[in-house]
């Protein structure tokens, strides 16, 4: 893991040779835009490799490499850590983050169909979206009320995973509609409403029920 994340000197040549997180971390921190660079983690936190970041969390702000290499991180960048818990996370590391703890079943699913909808609702018809949106989330409510009470889950999962599985499945129908710079005529074809009715019967049987 340490090698993999920071970089590591060859035995034989000496030559020292990046990790991925050196090389996403020079990428951002050489860009000349203004944009926002978030670098996020979405493993376990291990007490050996992120003792490592301390001085990239702290004030300095600087990424130390074993190289001797000195990576200064810019205000436009962010470190992000999404993990499933603190177990092997030291103090120090703890104090250095400003911890946001969010529960599954407190941020819902629904929100999760509301994005999808506001994307969606930008290159289909306003009269489908009123019609597809509020089905979408009776049918998901009453779908997953019934699962988790009357079916068994071979392995454990969240409504939020059988949710975002269906909404997955049914924009393999219709994100090929979606226009881009080159298109001068509309993808969506006429009976765009009867396809979208029809893949979200589909997508709940086969996102959610199975």
């Amino acid at each position: 893991m340490q090698t993999q994340l920071y970089g590591y000197n060859d035995e034989d040549s000496g030559e020292w040779t990046d990790g991925v997180l050196a090389l996403k971390i020079a990428l951002c921190a050489n860009s000349d835009t203004d944009d926002r660079k978030w670098v996020i983690f979405d493993g376990p936190v291990d007490a050996v490799w992120i003792e490592n970041m301390n001085t990239v969390l702290d004030d300095n702000k600087k990424l130390c490499l074993s190289s001797g290499a000195i990576i200064k991180l810019k205000p436009t960048m962010t470190i992000m850590f999404e993990v499933e818990d603190l177990s092997q996370a030291s103090p120090a590391t703890v104090s250095r983050c400003g911890m946001v703890l969010l529960e599954p079943h407190e941020l819902g699913h629904n929100v999760l169909i509301q994005s999808f909808v506001d994307d969606i609702a930008l290159f289909i018809e306003e009269k489908i979206i009123n019609k597809l949106g509020p089905l979408m989330h009776y049918i998901a409510n009453v779908t997953v009320r019934y699962i988790y009470r009357n079916c068994k889950f071979p392995v454990p999962t969240g409504p939020n995973f059988v949710i975002d599985n269906m909404l997955k499945v049914f924009d393999t129908f219709i994100r090929h509609w979606k226009p881009t710079e080159d298109d001068e005529i509309s993808k969506i074809p006429a009976n765009a409403e009867d396809i979208c009715m029809n893949a979200l019967i589909f997508a709940f049987i086969w996102g959610v029920g199975a």
